[in-house]
């Protein structure tokens, strides 16, 4: 007798309802009748279930085979020595040679040079942009010209539900698309194509050691008397977040005291790098000003070589700067040892 498939109940049961839902939008956007909304922040069942068990299969926060995810989408499983931060090709130090970039990107504008790139290439691009309604809010943007990338560019630091764009984009018939996420949001993308997707996805992964509550975070932040609307760009450096202001000093603050505004998903989650992705990219080990760029896969490797063939971006070794890749290492392995035991991804 084959065995009946989980089905939404489960998700409630062992995802949603502890609160390790990610709100990727991975559930929603696979439901084949459309019977799953978000409300409120969390995917609910609307509609009239037809328990197929797709939604259970697309969740990047149940139990599965880890390994077989890493091999089906970057063609083998780590060795020894990439325990730490995942399958490695190579490592860079990355900046963007465009001034446009430049003025709008965080750190060295790596990421979105390359999705520049890919668009040049006949890509669209899943990034999160703004809710123009609220203040900060981010949401998936399915970008297709060079404007709408630039304009979505920077660190949000709260999450949106980025794989209801992938869903658009299939819908849409795009072929190839450039998709930029969490750990988690990754991790969603991967198990959606191994189980409905056909389109073609570069993979571009951001380093992550948590996310925000955006309710949470916007009341700390009014309490401190900083007015989000007066905030232009959000950083984190040296242990410390910033929000940088339109006509005011940066509120300046040591990221240990906003641990109760991290999402509690964030807690029993054990990727740093983006370990799924074809590229991951963030700001440790990398001079300022400069990106890290970890390639993990062929793909990876080829768009950021096409990226810096047409004159968008500088790519050095990035074993020529200190501390490199030892400090990739330090704080991947240190996210791991902090949420050992809790996770359900590895």
């Amino acid at each position: 007798m084959a065995k009946r498939p989980k089905v939404f109940g489960h998700l409630l049961v062992e995802v949603i309802k502890p609160e390790r839902c990610v709100a990727c939008g991975s559930c929603v956007s696979v439901c084949p009748v459309d019977a799953i909304s978000f409300v409120d922040g969390n995917p609910k069942l609307t509609g009239k279930c037809t328990a197929c068990g797709a939604c259970y299969e697309a969740c990047p926060r149940v139990e599965h085979g880890y390994g077989e995810f890493e091999a089906g989408a970057l063609g083998r499983n780590r060795f020894a020595d990439e325990t730490a931060h995942g399958i490695l090709l190579e490592a860079y130090a990355v900046r963007t040679l465009q001034p446009e970039v430049k003025e709008h990107a965080q750190d060295g504008g790596a990421v979105t040079s390359i999705l520049l790139s890919c668009l040049d290439e006949g890509a669209s691009a899943v990034v999160a942009g703004l809710d123009e309604e609220k203040v900060w809010s981010p949401v998936p943007v399915l970008a297709r010209d060079n404007h709408t990338v630039i304009e979505c560019a920077g660190t949000k630091y709260t999450s949106a539900p980025m794989l209801l764009a992938v869903k658009q984009a299939e819908k849409e018939g795009i072929k190839k698309l450039a998709f930029v996420g969490t750990p988690c949001q990754i991790h969603a993308l991967r198990r959606r194509q191994k189980n409905t997707s056909k389109t073609d996805t570069l993979a571009l992964g951001l380093f992550c050691m948590e996310t925000f509550d955006y309710a949470k975070l916007m009341t700390y932040l009014r309490e401190q008397g900083v007015n989000p609307e007066k905030v232009e760009k959000f950083e984190i450096k040296n242990g410390r977040f910033i929000a940088n202001r339109k006509g005011d000093a940066p509120f300046d603050v040591k990221i240990k005291k906003l641990k109760e505004l991290s999402r509690a998903c964030c807690r029993v989650c054990q990727d740093y790098t983006s370990e799924l992705a074809d590229i991951s990219v963030g700001n440790v080990g990398s001079p300022e000003g400069w990106s890290t760029v970890l390639v993990r896969s062929d793909k990876g490797e080829a768009a950021l070589r096409e990226a810096e063939k047409k004159g968008l971006i500088e790519v050095k070794p990035l074993s020529d700067y200190q501390p490199g890749m030892s400090l990739v290492e330090k704080l991947s392995d240190l996210k791991k040892k902090e949420n050992t035991g809790k996770s359900l991804d590895q």
